[in-house]
């Protein structure tokens, strides 16, 4: 497929313009590399372009990048402990969090934005409640 790579600029006067200046690399090298440097980081994989509407890549990861983001993706055990108190307790405080985990409180908005960001529990200020 990357023989086949013909690259072309959307507006060849502002493409030239550009390149002039210094501001652009040269047209399709970022294909070049994507298919130069995919293979190294995806033990073989190839990318796949799809040129419609929206310019879409897809670049297959290899096992240790697919189970780093899975980790990315769960709570941890005191995580866990903290959402599992959220569900017992809508009102639970930081401070609550920080006396029963003997955590600062930095760590207990690092955990709070984790289970956000996880479960899509979000805490409503204005009436001190958790809404899972």
């Amino acid at each position: 497929m990357q023989d086949e790579f013909q690259p072309y600029p959307k507006n060849p006067i502002i493409q030239r313009f550009f390149a002039n200046i210094g501001r652009t690399d040269t047209i399709g090298s970022g294909v070049i590399n994507l298919y130069k440097y995919t293979p190294i980081f995806s033990d073989g994989g190839k990318p796949e372009l799809f040129e419609d509407d929206v310019f879409k890549i897809t670049i297959p990861l290899n096992k240790e990048a697919v189970e780093e983001a899975n980790d990315q993706k769960k709570l941890s055990d005191r995580e866990q402990a903290i959402y599992n108190l959220i569900c017992e307790n809508k009102h639970l405080t930081v401070e609550q969090v920080m006396a029963e985990f003997d955590i600062s409180r930095a760590t207990v908005f690092r955990d709070y934005a984790k289970i956000k960001k996880i479960t899509g529990a979000v805490y409503d200020k204005n009436e001190s409640v958790w809404k899972l």
